[in-house]
């Protein structure tokens, strides 16, 4: 199995475009959020904060998002866990995808 591994800028583009096709209509903006001292880059999570003004609600931004993040909370355990990423290619190949951000925040309106 192959394995594709993303920058976080990188998969902080591929969220913006994503979104951007889906909701046309609205801009969106999309940042890194690295982390701060003293935990710094090797020993914290990093993520992206998403963010607009108006169009979708933050559950139908949320539903897109969130299947970018590289962590996921279990309640159950209580502990973040692992969030694989599978595709299958037009040939039928199985790959892994691992993109750069271990969460997704959304900061947006909340209407229904």
């Amino acid at each position: 199995m192959n394995t594709i591994n993303f920058t976080t800028r990188s998969t902080a583009e591929i969220v913006r475009k994503d979104l951007e096709s889906r909701f046309p209509d609205t801009a969106f903006e999309v940042t890194v959020d690295m982390p701060i001292e003293p935990f710094g880059p090797a020993l914290a999570l990093v993520g992206l904060i998403v963010r607009w003004a108006d169009g979708p609600t933050r559950v139908e931004v949320e539903d897109i998002v969130l299947r970018y993040q590289g962590l996921a909370w279990n309640p159950q355990t209580g502990v973040l866990e692992e969030h694989e990423h599978m595709e299958v290619t037009d040939g039928g190949e199985l790959r892994r995808l691992r993109y750069g951000v271990d969460y997704v925040f959304v900061d947006g309106p909340d209407k229904e």
